[in-house]
């Protein structure tokens, strides 16, 4: 039996050497921005040549792109696994609005949406990404509330007038952004009593 030859990696490997090009793209998006990182660091830091992150990736747009496509991809399908149990729907929407409270609540995934916004007027089609990621988290939770309106929760709202209300109050609440510039937010009695404000909220709603 004779050993294999070197040269071309395996997909394997190379499939590992591409999520380790996006994993330090990604690092590097948000602690340096889009406008700080460069191949040229991301080479170096990954112990890999330009070349094979240009081979992969054309340019520092492409991996932008492809950071944030992989960054939704994950979320999303995490979000319509949660379930609605009518034995168990008080917990049910507990852990429904903290899954979407992580998004708007975490600093790393506001300095990746900070990254992506910067450039989607250069990059329409990562706007449209982003439109239809929002999209999906729209109907996602619309679909929650409507089954959780058939064990008799919300039922003086429409279920996506509920759903746009949770998304604004856990991810695009202004008051939520400005405390995500502050260090300490990440302290965990202040997150804690911001989540419990928002949570009031949409119970009082149910």
């Amino acid at each position: 039996m004779t050993n294999r030859k070197s040269g071309r990696p395996t997909q394997q490997k190379s499939a590992e050497l591409t999520e380790l090009i996006l994993d330090a793209a990604e690092r590097s998006f948000v602690e340096r921005g889009f406008q700080g990182t460069t191949i040229h660091d991301l080479a170096q830091g990954c112990g890999v040549t330009r070349r094979s992150i240009v081979a992969r990736f054309k340019t520092k747009d492409d991996l932008l792109v492809a950071v944030a496509i992989r960054d939704m991809e994950t979320y999303s399908p995490q979000l319509r696994a949660l379930q609605v149990r009518q034995e168990r729907c008080w917990e049910d929407l507990e852990a429904l609005i903290r899954k979407l409270w992580e998004r708007g609540s975490n600093k790393k995934n506001a300095a990746l949406l900070r990254a992506y916004l910067g450039e989607t007027v250069r990059l329409p089609h990562l706007a449209e990404a982003i439109r239809v990621f929002y999209y999906e988290i729209s109907a996602t939770i619309e679909e929650k509330i409507a089954e959780m309106q058939l064990y008799g929760m919300f039922r003086g709202y429409k279920a996506s007038t509920v759903a746009a209300c949770a998304i604004s109050l856990v991810i695009s609440n202004p008051r939520i952004r400005t405390m995500l510039l502050d260090p300490a937010f990440e302290e965990p009695v202040t997150v804690e009593r911001y989540f419990t404000d928002i949570w009031t909220l949409i119970r009082a709603m149910a």
